[in-house]
């Protein structure tokens, strides 16, 4: 599996996060939890490394390999943005042609020419050429679901592609409608960018070459959120609709994230009397579809990996080194942890229904269903983001936690 975009949004599903009944100032129950395994990053650092193994028939020598580089290409590639702000166009991961498994290989793509001194090494490659900056790409992908919303589409997605270096619009039109042109599409970007202030010189041009047009056909929305039925661990009243993401803190207290279009109010732990939750504050808009609600318990910084087992939560993913990364899913509705999947894209812009929700990551597969958003998305002990959905071509979407930390004011808890 390779990675083949970056930006684009949707639904969410978040490993469960657990809010344990520990002694404190807040209430207590008696620990009446089933069994769990507890899995120590001490002993296993890697625990996930054997379900992508186990799905996709390698050797676990050759995943060990290939997780261990993406760490490394993860904070090396943070370390550049750091070092050269707004000169790096695109940061992506892919595997060579024809390659089973996770990405092997690193790719940043400078702005003008890649810096004196700043070397390639290994399978990570540097190039030059790039025409605008990473947040210029994502301010025009956006832009042109706002161009395309304002022609009156009500389904569709919008972000950018690092490898072919181009804006993917993918638009979902029911069976028999008139499609659109490309140069119609170009041209009704080209004058939404062209209005933006923040766009100027390059970044404020679109034409032929920066857009890439894709028609699917089916009926809306285009993203299906989570949470009619099924889902464990959040209710509705007596309902159970959705699945805990991460403990967090916050100025309004300790507390935990889900999906701000789940609409709970009671947190279901096995073993306890379920308990309420306290609305705080939602983002279902520009930074994502999430929502941090508190509880009368403590929060921990932990999560279960699938039903029976508990992890540390040790560390936070960064958005930016996402793209090709290998990541996993498990949420109380499907109850299974997959890992064999990759982020396609990230800063991913959708319409579903007329409701334009931005700054998502899109995987290229996901065992999301509803009951599901709200969920963790992560890797071994790191959090990565926060379920929302699926859409019709088996794509899965979630907030990044960076965008939902800025979002809503709160910190991922970390042990």
């Amino acid at each position: 599996m390779s990675v083949r975009y970056l930006p684009i949004v949707f639904i969410l599903t978040v490993v469960a996060a657990v809010c344990f009944s520990v002694g404190s100032a807040r209430a207590e129950e008696p620990d009446t939890e089933p069994p769990v395994e507890r899995q120590d990053p001490s002993t296993n650092p890697t625990p996930d490394n054997a379900l992508i193994a186990n799905e996709t028939g390698l050797p676990l020598s050759e995943i060990d390999s290939a997780i261990a580089f993406q760490d490394t290409f993860a904070e090396y590639a943070d370390g550049l943005l750091e070092q050269f702000p707004g000169q790096i166009s695109a940061i992506w991961m892919d595997s060579p042609l024809g390659a089973q498994g996770p990405s092997t290989r690193g790719h940043v793509r400078f702005v003008g020419d890649v810096p004196s001194g700043v070397n390639s090494t290994g399978n990570i490659f540097l190039t030059g050429g790039g025409a605008i900056s990473m947040d210029d790409h994502k301010l025009r992908a956006e832009a042109a679901a706002d161009a395309l919303t304002g022609l009156g589409y009500q389904n569709l997605a919008t972000f950018f592609d690092p490898g072919n270096n181009v804006i993917r619009v993918e638009l979902l039109l029911p069976q028999g409608a008139t499609q659109p042109t490309e140069a119609s599409i170009v041209q009704a970007v080209q004058g939404r960018v062209a209005a933006a202030q923040s766009l100027t010189g390059r970044a404020g041009q679109v034409n032929d070459s920066d857009l890439k047009l894709t028609v699917l056909e089916g009926s809306g929305p285009f993203v299906i959120d989570h949470h009619s039925r099924g889902g464990n661990w959040l209710r509705y009243n007596s309902r159970r609709r959705c699945t805990s993401g991460w403990s967090v803190s916050g100025s309004d207290g300790d507390g935990i994230l889900t999906a701000a279009h789940c609409n709970v109010n009671k947190f279901e732990q096995p073993g306890v009397t379920p308990y309420s939750m306290d609305h705080i504050d939602q983002e279902w808009g520009a930074k994502g579809d999430v929502e941090y609600l508190t509880t009368s318990h403590e929060e921990l910084a932990e999560f279960y990996s699938d039903a029976t087992k508990i992890r540390d939560v040790t560390g936070t993913k960064s958005t930016s080194s996402m793209p090709g990364g290998s990541v996993c899913f498990y949420g109380r509705s499907s109850d299974d942890r997959t890992c064999s999947i990759e982020v396609e894209a990230i800063n991913v812009t959708v319409v579903a229904g007329g409701v334009t929700v931005s700054s998502l990551a899109r995987t290229d597969d996901t065992p999301s269903i509803s009951g599901d958003s709200g969920g963790g998305w992560s890797r071994n002990f790191t959090a990565w983001g926060i379920n929302k959905g699926h859409d019709n071509q088996g794509k899965g979407y979630f907030t990044p936690v960076e965008v939902a930390e800025d979002a809503l004011d709160v910190t991922i808890k970390t042990q």
